[in-house]
Protein backbone atom coordinates (compact mmCIF):
# COMPACT_ATOMS: atom_id res chain seq x y z
CA UNK A 1 0.00 0.00 0.00
CA UNK A 2 3.18 1.93 0.81
CA UNK A 3 4.37 1.69 -2.90
CA UNK A 4 0.81 3.44 -4.36
CA UNK A 5 1.49 6.32 -1.93
CA UNK A 6 4.98 7.45 -2.35
CA UNK A 7 6.23 9.41 -5.01
CA UNK A 8 10.11 8.77 -5.69
CA UNK A 9 11.56 12.13 -6.20
CA UNK A 10 15.38 13.01 -7.16
CA UNK A 11 15.93 12.85 -3.56
CA UNK A 12 15.17 8.76 -3.57
CA UNK A 13 17.69 6.15 -2.62
CA UNK A 14 20.48 6.22 -5.53
CA UNK A 15 20.70 2.51 -7.17
CA UNK A 16 23.84 0.53 -7.08
CA UNK A 17 26.48 2.24 -9.34
CA UNK A 18 26.78 -0.59 -12.10
CA UNK A 19 22.62 -0.39 -12.35
CA UNK A 20 22.52 3.17 -13.28
CA UNK A 21 21.16 3.90 -16.51
CA UNK A 22 22.07 7.33 -18.13
CA UNK A 23 20.15 10.30 -17.34
CA UNK A 24 17.39 11.27 -19.58
CA UNK A 25 17.72 14.42 -21.90
CA UNK A 26 14.13 14.19 -22.14
CA UNK A 27 12.59 17.86 -21.80
CA UNK A 28 9.64 17.18 -19.29
CA UNK A 29 7.91 20.21 -19.61
CA UNK A 30 7.58 19.67 -23.43
CA UNK A 31 6.01 16.81 -23.36
CA UNK A 32 3.82 17.69 -20.47
CA UNK A 33 2.62 20.62 -22.39
CA UNK A 34 1.67 18.45 -25.13
CA UNK A 35 -0.13 16.14 -23.21
CA UNK A 36 -2.15 18.71 -22.52
CA UNK A 37 -2.98 20.26 -26.01
CA UNK A 38 -3.58 16.59 -27.13
CA UNK A 39 -6.09 16.06 -24.56
CA UNK A 40 -7.78 19.46 -26.48
CA UNK A 41 -8.43 17.21 -29.60
CA UNK A 42 -11.23 15.07 -28.15
CA UNK A 43 -13.13 18.60 -28.59
CA UNK A 44 -12.10 18.34 -32.33
CA UNK A 45 -13.15 14.36 -32.81
CA UNK A 46 -16.40 15.24 -30.93
CA UNK A 47 -17.21 17.91 -33.31
CA UNK A 48 -16.13 15.56 -36.26
CA UNK A 49 -18.66 12.77 -34.68
CA UNK A 50 -21.39 15.16 -33.66
CA UNK A 51 -21.41 17.08 -37.11
CA UNK A 52 -21.25 13.19 -39.25
CA UNK A 53 -24.24 11.81 -37.88
CA UNK A 54 -28.17 12.84 -38.22
CA UNK A 55 -29.10 15.61 -35.43
CA UNK A 56 -31.18 13.48 -33.73
CA UNK A 57 -28.40 11.65 -32.45
CA UNK A 58 -25.61 14.59 -32.24
CA UNK A 59 -25.46 14.78 -28.65
CA UNK A 60 -25.11 10.93 -28.13
CA UNK A 61 -21.85 10.79 -29.71
CA UNK A 62 -20.16 13.50 -27.81
CA UNK A 63 -20.91 11.89 -24.89
CA UNK A 64 -19.38 8.67 -26.07
CA UNK A 65 -16.31 10.61 -26.88
CA UNK A 66 -16.24 11.79 -23.70
CA UNK A 67 -17.12 9.20 -21.54
CA UNK A 68 -14.24 7.09 -23.72
CA UNK A 69 -12.12 9.41 -22.77
CA UNK A 70 -12.58 9.60 -18.77
CA UNK A 71 -12.51 5.69 -19.35
CA UNK A 72 -9.46 5.45 -20.90
CA UNK A 73 -7.89 7.99 -18.26
CA UNK A 74 -9.01 5.67 -15.27
CA UNK A 75 -8.09 2.32 -17.01
CA UNK A 76 -4.33 3.33 -17.92
CA UNK A 77 -3.66 4.71 -14.26
CA UNK A 78 -5.29 1.29 -13.31
CA UNK A 79 -3.92 -0.54 -15.90
CA UNK A 80 -2.89 0.32 -19.26
CA UNK A 81 -0.03 2.59 -18.54
CA UNK A 82 1.63 -0.35 -16.43
CA UNK A 83 0.54 -2.94 -19.59
CA UNK A 84 2.39 -0.39 -21.71
CA UNK A 85 5.87 1.17 -19.94
CA UNK A 86 6.20 -1.47 -16.66
CA UNK A 87 8.71 -3.83 -16.84
CA UNK A 88 7.94 -6.89 -18.69
CA UNK A 89 10.83 -9.25 -17.42
CA UNK A 90 12.68 -9.19 -20.52
CA UNK A 91 9.46 -11.40 -22.35
CA UNK A 92 9.36 -8.01 -24.18
CA UNK A 93 5.13 -8.52 -24.52
CA UNK A 94 3.46 -6.75 -21.91
CA UNK A 95 4.07 -4.57 -18.43
CA UNK A 96 3.60 -5.86 -14.91
CA UNK A 97 4.62 -2.88 -12.96
CA UNK A 98 3.56 0.19 -12.59
CA UNK A 99 -0.01 -0.75 -11.80
CA UNK A 100 -2.40 1.82 -10.48
CA UNK A 101 0.53 4.44 -9.83
CA UNK A 102 3.01 1.83 -7.82
CA UNK A 103 6.23 2.76 -8.39
CA UNK A 104 6.03 5.57 -10.35
CA UNK A 105 9.10 7.89 -10.42
CA UNK A 106 9.64 11.59 -11.37
CA UNK A 107 13.96 11.44 -11.46
CA UNK A 108 16.67 12.37 -13.45
CA UNK A 109 16.23 9.19 -15.31
CA UNK A 110 12.65 9.11 -15.80
CA UNK A 111 9.04 11.21 -15.44
CA UNK A 112 6.38 8.37 -15.26
CA UNK A 113 3.86 11.24 -14.31
CA UNK A 114 4.51 13.44 -16.93
CA UNK A 115 4.87 10.05 -19.81
CA UNK A 116 1.87 9.10 -18.16
CA UNK A 117 -0.25 12.33 -19.07
CA UNK A 118 1.25 12.30 -22.84
CA UNK A 119 0.64 8.93 -23.21
CA UNK A 120 -3.14 8.50 -21.91
CA UNK A 121 -3.97 11.27 -23.60
CA UNK A 122 -2.46 9.66 -27.09
CA UNK A 123 -4.25 6.30 -25.67
CA UNK A 124 -7.86 8.66 -25.68
CA UNK A 125 -7.15 9.55 -29.37
CA UNK A 126 -7.72 5.89 -30.31
CA UNK A 127 -11.04 5.56 -28.06
CA UNK A 128 -12.43 8.95 -29.48
CA UNK A 129 -12.06 7.39 -33.00
CA UNK A 130 -13.90 4.49 -32.09
CA UNK A 131 -16.72 6.80 -31.04
CA UNK A 132 -17.43 7.15 -34.64
CA UNK A 133 -17.53 3.27 -35.23
CA UNK A 134 -20.14 3.30 -32.75
CA UNK A 135 -22.22 6.67 -33.45
CA UNK A 136 -25.98 6.14 -33.88
CA UNK A 137 -26.27 2.28 -32.81
CA UNK A 138 -24.38 1.31 -29.91
CA UNK A 139 -25.39 1.11 -26.43
CA UNK A 140 -23.82 3.30 -24.02
CA UNK A 141 -22.92 0.53 -21.62
CA UNK A 142 -21.36 -1.73 -24.42
CA UNK A 143 -19.27 1.39 -25.58
CA UNK A 144 -18.70 2.07 -21.99
CA UNK A 145 -17.23 -2.10 -21.36
CA UNK A 146 -15.33 -1.45 -24.64
CA UNK A 147 -13.31 1.61 -24.17
CA UNK A 148 -11.73 0.05 -21.13
CA UNK A 149 -11.33 -3.24 -22.71
CA UNK A 150 -10.24 -1.61 -26.10
CA UNK A 151 -7.67 1.29 -24.42
CA UNK A 152 -6.69 -0.35 -21.56
CA UNK A 153 -5.68 -4.12 -23.17
CA UNK A 154 -6.01 -4.21 -27.15
CA UNK A 155 -4.25 -0.93 -27.24
CA UNK A 156 -1.60 -0.68 -24.70
CA UNK A 157 -0.22 -4.25 -25.76
CA UNK A 158 0.38 -2.91 -28.98
CA UNK A 159 2.13 0.26 -27.30
CA UNK A 160 4.13 -2.18 -25.55
CA UNK A 161 4.97 -4.02 -28.47
CA UNK A 162 6.17 -1.06 -30.04
CA UNK A 163 6.46 2.92 -29.13
CA UNK A 164 7.68 0.98 -25.52
CA UNK A 165 10.64 -1.08 -27.26
CA UNK A 166 8.53 -4.46 -27.49
CA UNK A 167 8.99 -7.44 -29.59
CA UNK A 168 7.68 -6.23 -32.64
CA UNK A 169 9.87 -3.02 -32.45
CA UNK A 170 12.97 -5.66 -31.60
CA UNK A 171 11.74 -6.94 -35.26
CA UNK A 172 12.29 -3.92 -36.92
CA UNK A 173 8.78 -2.95 -37.26
CA UNK A 174 8.85 0.77 -37.54
CA UNK A 175 6.24 3.58 -36.49
CA UNK A 176 6.96 6.94 -35.25
CA UNK A 177 3.80 7.83 -33.61
CA UNK A 178 1.49 5.63 -34.25
CA UNK A 179 -0.02 5.33 -37.75
CA UNK A 180 0.49 1.42 -37.43
CA UNK A 181 -0.48 0.99 -33.86
CA UNK A 182 -2.73 4.14 -32.94
CA UNK A 183 -4.64 4.71 -36.44
CA UNK A 184 -4.41 1.23 -38.33
CA UNK A 185 -5.20 -0.43 -35.25
CA UNK A 186 -8.64 2.04 -34.65
CA UNK A 187 -9.33 1.61 -38.45
CA UNK A 188 -9.18 -2.36 -37.50
CA UNK A 189 -11.45 -2.08 -34.87
CA UNK A 190 -13.74 0.30 -36.10
CA UNK A 191 -14.32 -1.81 -39.16
CA UNK A 192 -14.80 -5.23 -37.11
CA UNK A 193 -17.28 -2.48 -34.51
CA UNK A 194 -19.31 -1.16 -37.90
CA UNK A 195 -19.68 -4.81 -39.45
CA UNK A 196 -21.25 -6.28 -36.58
CA UNK A 197 -23.44 -3.06 -35.30
CA UNK A 198 -25.38 -3.34 -38.69
CA UNK A 199 -25.95 -0.48 -41.11
CA UNK A 200 -29.00 1.84 -39.33
CA UNK A 201 -32.00 0.98 -40.14
CA UNK A 202 -33.10 1.55 -43.71
CA UNK A 203 -29.63 2.85 -44.51
CA UNK A 204 -29.46 0.53 -47.97
CA UNK A 205 -32.76 -0.35 -48.66
CA UNK A 206 -34.20 0.07 -51.82
CA UNK A 207 -36.83 3.12 -52.16
CA UNK A 208 -35.71 4.14 -48.58
CA UNK A 209 -37.21 7.73 -48.09
CA UNK A 210 -34.99 8.43 -45.14
CA UNK A 211 -32.43 11.20 -45.30
CA UNK A 212 -28.82 9.40 -43.86
CA UNK A 213 -26.65 12.74 -44.85
CA UNK A 214 -24.42 14.16 -42.08
CA UNK A 215 -26.17 16.83 -40.56
CA UNK A 216 -23.37 19.88 -39.85
CA UNK A 217 -20.12 19.39 -42.35
CA UNK A 218 -19.48 22.38 -40.17
CA UNK A 219 -19.07 20.79 -37.08
CA UNK A 220 -16.39 18.75 -38.92
CA UNK A 221 -14.48 21.61 -40.66
CA UNK A 222 -14.33 22.97 -37.42
CA UNK A 223 -13.05 19.77 -35.51
CA UNK A 224 -10.88 18.85 -38.18
CA UNK A 225 -8.95 22.16 -37.77
CA UNK A 226 -8.43 21.14 -33.71
CA UNK A 227 -7.55 18.06 -34.64
CA UNK A 228 -4.65 19.40 -36.65
CA UNK A 229 -3.56 22.22 -34.49
CA UNK A 230 -3.40 18.95 -31.79
CA UNK A 231 -1.61 16.63 -33.80
CA UNK A 232 1.12 19.17 -34.14
CA UNK A 233 1.83 18.67 -30.58
CA UNK A 234 0.76 14.78 -30.52
CA UNK A 235 3.89 14.01 -33.38
CA UNK A 236 5.84 16.72 -31.44
CA UNK A 237 5.45 15.39 -28.31
CA UNK A 238 7.21 12.35 -29.46
CA UNK A 239 10.26 13.97 -30.16
CA UNK A 240 10.31 14.20 -26.30
CA UNK A 241 13.92 16.13 -26.37
CA UNK A 242 11.97 19.26 -27.28
CA UNK A 243 13.96 22.22 -28.03
CA UNK A 244 17.23 20.22 -27.54
CA UNK A 245 16.74 18.73 -30.78
CA UNK A 246 15.50 21.44 -32.82
CA UNK A 247 15.98 19.93 -36.06
CA UNK A 248 13.65 17.00 -35.35
CA UNK A 249 11.49 18.99 -33.91
CA UNK A 250 11.09 21.51 -36.62
CA UNK A 251 11.38 18.67 -38.93
CA UNK A 252 8.19 16.65 -37.78
CA UNK A 253 6.49 19.83 -37.47
CA UNK A 254 7.12 21.10 -40.70
CA UNK A 255 6.15 17.14 -42.40
CA UNK A 256 3.16 16.85 -39.95
CA UNK A 257 1.77 20.30 -42.10
CA UNK A 258 2.22 19.99 -45.05
CA UNK A 259 1.16 15.72 -45.53
CA UNK A 260 -2.28 17.09 -43.62
CA UNK A 261 -3.05 19.96 -46.31
CA UNK A 262 -1.95 18.20 -49.04
CA UNK A 263 -4.61 15.53 -47.84
CA UNK A 264 -6.84 18.17 -47.57
CA UNK A 265 -6.09 19.77 -50.55
CA UNK A 266 -6.19 16.61 -52.47
CA UNK A 267 -9.28 14.85 -51.38
CA UNK A 268 -11.56 17.79 -52.14
CA UNK A 269 -9.99 18.05 -56.04
CA UNK A 270 -10.72 14.66 -55.77
CA UNK A 271 -14.49 14.67 -54.68
CA UNK A 272 -14.99 17.80 -57.18
CA UNK A 273 -14.25 15.32 -59.72
CA UNK A 274 -15.86 13.02 -58.32
CA UNK A 275 -19.43 14.51 -57.78
CA UNK A 276 -18.59 18.01 -59.28
CA UNK A 277 -19.34 19.69 -55.87
CA UNK A 278 -17.06 21.46 -53.56
CA UNK A 279 -17.37 19.12 -50.33
CA UNK A 280 -16.13 20.54 -46.86
CA UNK A 281 -16.27 17.16 -45.66
CA UNK A 282 -14.03 15.66 -47.83
CA UNK A 283 -11.42 18.57 -47.57
CA UNK A 284 -11.51 17.90 -43.60
CA UNK A 285 -11.24 14.62 -43.75
CA UNK A 286 -8.38 14.86 -46.13
CA UNK A 287 -6.22 16.69 -43.75
CA UNK A 288 -7.20 13.96 -41.43
CA UNK A 289 -5.81 11.23 -43.74
CA UNK A 290 -2.46 13.16 -44.19
CA UNK A 291 -1.51 13.47 -40.81
CA UNK A 292 -2.38 9.81 -40.12
CA UNK A 293 -0.26 8.72 -43.02
CA UNK A 294 2.81 10.87 -42.22
CA UNK A 295 2.88 9.93 -38.75
CA UNK A 296 4.46 6.51 -39.32
CA UNK A 297 7.61 8.21 -40.02
CA UNK A 298 7.69 12.09 -39.74
CA UNK A 299 11.25 12.37 -38.28
CA UNK A 300 12.83 10.47 -40.89
CA UNK A 301 11.44 11.65 -44.36
CA UNK A 302 12.03 14.57 -46.49
CA UNK A 303 9.05 17.59 -47.07
CA UNK A 304 8.73 16.39 -50.18
CA UNK A 305 8.19 13.24 -49.03
CA UNK A 306 5.18 14.06 -47.14
CA UNK A 307 3.50 15.55 -49.62
CA UNK A 308 3.51 12.97 -51.60
CA UNK A 309 2.34 11.34 -48.04
CA UNK A 310 -0.44 13.47 -48.56
CA UNK A 311 -1.51 12.94 -51.42
CA UNK A 312 -1.34 8.85 -51.67
CA UNK A 313 -3.59 8.95 -48.90
CA UNK A 314 -6.18 11.44 -50.19
CA UNK A 315 -6.58 8.66 -53.26
CA UNK A 316 -6.50 5.60 -50.64
CA UNK A 317 -9.28 7.38 -48.78
CA UNK A 318 -11.84 9.25 -51.62
CA UNK A 319 -11.70 5.46 -52.87
CA UNK A 320 -12.91 3.75 -49.39
CA UNK A 321 -15.60 6.20 -49.17
CA UNK A 322 -17.30 5.31 -52.12
CA UNK A 323 -16.57 1.58 -51.78
CA UNK A 324 -17.75 0.81 -48.37
CA UNK A 325 -21.29 2.26 -48.76
CA UNK A 326 -20.86 -0.08 -52.25
CA UNK A 327 -20.87 -2.70 -49.63
CA UNK A 328 -23.48 -1.60 -47.69
CA UNK A 329 -20.98 -1.29 -44.54
CA UNK A 330 -22.35 1.99 -42.95
CA UNK A 331 -19.87 4.11 -41.32
CA UNK A 332 -21.51 6.95 -40.46
CA UNK A 333 -18.31 9.16 -39.38
CA UNK A 334 -16.16 7.51 -42.18
CA UNK A 335 -13.35 6.16 -39.36
CA UNK A 336 -12.32 3.00 -41.50
CA UNK A 337 -11.63 4.93 -44.83
CA UNK A 338 -10.15 7.70 -43.11
CA UNK A 339 -7.99 5.78 -40.50
CA UNK A 340 -7.26 2.54 -42.03
CA UNK A 341 -6.85 3.09 -45.06
CA UNK A 342 -4.59 5.65 -44.24
CA UNK A 343 -2.33 4.18 -41.65
CA UNK A 344 -2.28 1.38 -43.80
CA UNK A 345 -0.82 3.51 -46.55
CA UNK A 346 1.44 5.27 -44.43
CA UNK A 347 2.95 1.72 -42.46
CA UNK A 348 4.19 0.74 -46.03
CA UNK A 349 5.15 4.02 -47.44
CA UNK A 350 7.54 4.53 -44.49
CA UNK A 351 9.38 1.43 -45.99
CA UNK A 352 10.11 3.28 -49.49
CA UNK A 353 10.51 6.64 -47.95
CA UNK A 354 12.20 6.21 -44.78
CA UNK A 355 15.75 8.23 -44.94
CA UNK A 356 17.46 5.70 -42.62
CA UNK A 357 15.98 2.78 -43.88
CA UNK A 358 14.15 3.15 -46.89
CA UNK A 359 14.04 1.04 -50.33
CA UNK A 360 14.84 4.42 -52.44
CA UNK A 361 18.00 5.60 -50.14
CA UNK A 362 19.43 2.34 -50.68
CA UNK A 363 18.55 -0.04 -48.03
CA UNK A 364 16.83 -2.63 -49.60
CA UNK A 365 13.38 -4.14 -49.13
CA UNK A 366 14.09 -5.87 -45.73
CA UNK A 367 12.09 -2.90 -44.20
CA UNK A 368 8.87 -3.59 -46.31
CA UNK A 369 8.62 -6.97 -45.29
CA UNK A 370 9.09 -6.28 -41.93
CA UNK A 371 6.15 -3.44 -41.84
CA UNK A 372 3.53 -5.59 -43.70
CA UNK A 373 4.44 -8.05 -40.87
CA UNK A 374 3.74 -5.20 -38.59
CA UNK A 375 0.41 -4.73 -39.90
CA UNK A 376 -0.62 -8.28 -40.33
CA UNK A 377 -0.21 -8.81 -36.85
CA UNK A 378 -1.84 -5.28 -35.63
CA UNK A 379 -4.71 -6.73 -37.52
CA UNK A 380 -4.77 -9.95 -36.07
CA UNK A 381 -4.20 -8.89 -32.51
CA UNK A 382 -7.10 -6.02 -32.58
CA UNK A 383 -9.47 -7.99 -34.71
CA UNK A 384 -9.85 -10.83 -33.06
CA UNK A 385 -9.96 -9.27 -29.09
CA UNK A 386 -12.68 -6.76 -31.12
CA UNK A 387 -14.50 -9.65 -32.28
CA UNK A 388 -15.11 -12.00 -29.07
CA UNK A 389 -15.29 -8.78 -27.11
CA UNK A 390 -18.53 -7.74 -29.35
CA UNK A 391 -19.98 -11.47 -30.12
CA UNK A 392 -20.00 -11.08 -25.97
CA UNK A 393 -21.77 -7.85 -25.99
CA UNK A 394 -24.68 -9.29 -28.26
CA UNK A 395 -24.88 -12.30 -26.38
CA UNK A 396 -25.72 -10.26 -23.28
CA UNK A 397 -28.01 -7.91 -25.66
CA UNK A 398 -25.56 -4.88 -24.75
CA UNK A 399 -24.39 -4.14 -28.26
CA UNK A 400 -26.84 -2.24 -30.39
CA UNK A 401 -29.85 0.13 -29.24
CA UNK A 402 -33.10 -0.72 -29.70
CA UNK A 403 -35.56 -0.07 -33.08
CA UNK A 404 -37.51 2.16 -31.37
CA UNK A 405 -34.52 4.28 -29.58
CA UNK A 406 -33.13 3.97 -33.20
CA UNK A 407 -36.22 6.06 -34.65
CA UNK A 408 -36.68 9.02 -32.32
CA UNK A 409 -33.11 9.04 -31.63
CA UNK A 410 -30.83 8.43 -28.95
CA UNK A 411 -30.98 11.86 -27.36
CA UNK A 412 -34.50 12.10 -26.95
CA UNK A 413 -35.07 8.44 -25.90
CA UNK A 414 -32.00 8.52 -23.85
CA UNK A 415 -30.56 11.99 -23.01
CA UNK A 416 -33.14 14.07 -21.93
CA UNK A 417 -33.46 16.10 -25.39
CA UNK A 418 -31.81 16.80 -28.78
CA UNK A 419 -28.66 18.47 -28.63
CA UNK A 420 -30.05 21.98 -28.78
CA UNK A 421 -33.15 22.32 -27.25
CA UNK A 422 -35.93 25.24 -28.48
CA UNK A 423 -37.89 25.05 -25.30
CA UNK A 424 -40.09 28.05 -26.06
CA UNK A 425 -39.82 28.27 -29.54
CA UNK A 426 -43.93 26.93 -30.18
CA UNK A 427 -44.96 29.42 -27.58
CA UNK A 428 -43.00 32.32 -28.37
CA UNK A 429 -44.99 33.48 -30.88
CA UNK A 430 -48.31 33.76 -29.10
CA UNK A 431 -46.31 35.26 -25.93
CA UNK A 432 -45.04 38.02 -27.96
CA UNK A 433 -48.58 38.61 -29.39
CA UNK A 434 -50.02 39.09 -25.89
CA UNK A 435 -46.90 41.24 -24.83
CA UNK A 436 -47.70 43.38 -27.86
CA UNK A 437 -51.04 43.82 -27.30
CA UNK A 438 -50.92 44.76 -23.72
CA UNK A 439 -48.25 47.56 -24.58
CA UNK A 440 -50.54 48.71 -26.88
CA UNK A 441 -53.45 48.84 -24.44
CA UNK A 442 -51.30 50.48 -21.98
CA UNK A 443 -50.10 52.88 -24.03
CA UNK A 444 -54.00 53.91 -25.36
CA UNK A 445 -54.46 54.41 -21.49
CA UNK A 446 -52.04 56.60 -20.76
CA UNK A 447 -53.06 59.02 -23.65
CA UNK A 448 -56.27 59.30 -23.66
CA UNK A 449 -56.14 62.84 -24.76
CA UNK A 450 -54.03 61.99 -28.06
CA UNK A 451 -55.59 62.61 -31.29
CA UNK A 452 -57.12 59.38 -32.56
CA UNK A 453 -57.65 57.50 -29.08
CA UNK A 454 -60.56 60.00 -27.55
Amino acid sequence: MSSLLRHNQDAAAVPALASIPSPQTTDYDWVLVSGFIVILTQVGFAFIGAGSVRYKNSQSVVIKVFLGLFLTVLIWWLFGYGFSFGDDFQTKFLGGTKLAGAKWEATAYGNDYTNFVFRASGAAVGTAILAGAAAERMTFLGWSIFSVLYSGFIYAGLTHWTLAAGWLSTLGFKDFSGAGVVFFAAGVAGLILTILLKPRQARFDNGATLDFNRHSPLYIGFGSLLVLAGWLFYNGGVVNQGAKTQYTQGLVAVNTLIAGATGGFFSFVIRHFQYGTSNLAALSRGVICGLVAVSAAADDMKPWTAFLYGAIAALIYSFLAKVMPAAHIDDPAEVVSVYFGSGFIGIVLSALFDTKAGAFYGFGAKLLGKQFLGLLIIFAWVAFFTLIILLAFKGFGILRIDAETENVGIDKALCLGEAIVFANQVDEVPLVQQTELGNLRSSQLGSGLRSGFR
